[in-house]
């Protein structure tokens, strides 16, 4: 029998529409699938950046352990050389922490004789420390040179240095606060601070009457919310200073999402000194438990008043010669402040449930 030619038996292909069907299909299941694989990435990361909340707030609990006292926010310290005889702004509270965060190395190689700002600490400045990065907070973990003019309180001035930053910040409570102890309105601009950090605080778990599950202790601050050209210049992990590791509830959550330029009735401000995050719908805070919590973006909050840039029912006076030293905020009688707020306050002796945010 003969055996019929290969040649023979005609391979059957696929069809133009065929083939059409069939990239579409793969077309429809790739694009339910891409949201499905983004969503488990950003859980990944927010998991991660909990995680870090969570180092954050055991390494504040070993150092209450220790001394009692949480450390201050960041304080005004006296300057040398060319500056004595003037204060500069020091280092903020991540610094203290660094024995407590597996970071000693870092922590004996800072001079803390001499200001944060002076060339001996210039190589401190640059450590990067992945516990201070959220994952969602773009190129967070990029360390930056600072420009030659950048030499602070450098003696002589002008060198420059690398410098690390920190998606997180201390809860500096409702306002911003600067207090220099020389001052005859220290005790009451240091009394007007209601949060866990702040200018020379040193806050310890019995001054925290509203509950240390209802305290935030530590939020985001995202990073990547700032221009590219403005970055270099904020989130400084090793600097107390506002919008660097300090941060405050005046604003609302995440105001970048709120509106859509700072002519839309915040000024820049707000973006500075905010709590904000990437995390789609809200952002993390690590509360003075320990506990590590999801708040939304659709929060209660108070609202601003546009004219004047303060929240409804509050006044900025300055109770001594300089606004810059000397104002402390006062809340009129009847005002109410939003949960967010109510959060922020360590001593305010609201009354908030689980169910409130």
């Amino acid at each position: 029998m003969t055996m019929p030619s290969k040649l023979s038996r005609r391979a059957r292909g696929f069809t133009l529409i065929e083939l059409l069907v069939v990239i579409s299909i793969i077309g429809v299941l790739v694009s339910l699938l891409l949201p499905a694989v983004q969503s488990a990435r950003e859980a990944a990361r927010r998991a991660q950046c909990v995680n870090n909340l969570k180092q954050l707030g055991l390494a504040s609990h070993n150092y209450l352990d220790k001394w009692n006292a949480l450390p201050s926010g960041y304080r005004w310290d006296p300057l040398t050389g060319s500056l004595a005889g003037y204060v500069g702004t020091g280092h903020g509270f991540i610094p203290p922490l660094l024995s407590e965060m597996e970071q000693t190395s870092v922590m004996n190689s800072w001079n803390m004789s001499v200001n944060m700002f002076y060339n001996e600490n210039l190589t401190v400045w640059g450590v990067a420390i992945n516990t201070l990065w959220c994952p969602s907070d773009g190129k967070i973990n990029q360390v930056k040179t600072l420009p030659n003019y950048i030499g602070y309180f450098s003696d002589p001035p002008g060198q420059s240095g690398k410098m690390a930053y920190s998606s997180y910040g201390g809860n500096g409570g409702l306002w911003t606060n600067n207090c220099y102890a020389k001052r005859s309105t220290y005790g009451q601009v240091l009394a007007n601070e209601m949060g866990m950090f702040g200018c020379f605080t040193q806050t310890r778990l019995q001054d925290v009457t509203d509950g240390t599950s209802n305290t935030m202790l530590f939020g985001e601050h995202a990073h990547g919310t700032f221009s590219p050209s403005d970055q270099d210049g904020w989130n400084w992990w090793i600097s107390g200073n506002w919008g660097d590791t300090l941060n405050t509830t005046m604003f609302p959550l995440n105001p970048v999402r709120k509106i859509k330029d700072e002519a839309g009735g915040l000024n820049a401000t707000a973006f500075i000194v905010a709590f904000s995050s990437f995390h789609p719908g809200g952002g993390n805070f690590c509360f003075a438990d320990g506990s590590v919590k999801f708040i939304k973006d659709s929060i209660n909050t108070w609202q601003i008043n546009s004219q004047t840039q303060l929240p409804v029912g509050v006044t900025a006076t300055t109770v001594g010669s300089s606004a810059y030293w000397d104002t402390v905020y006062v809340i009129a009688p009847g005002a109410r402040m939003g949960v967010y707020q109510q959060l922020s306050t360590k001593n305010g002796n609201e009354v908030i449930s689980a169910g409130d945010y």
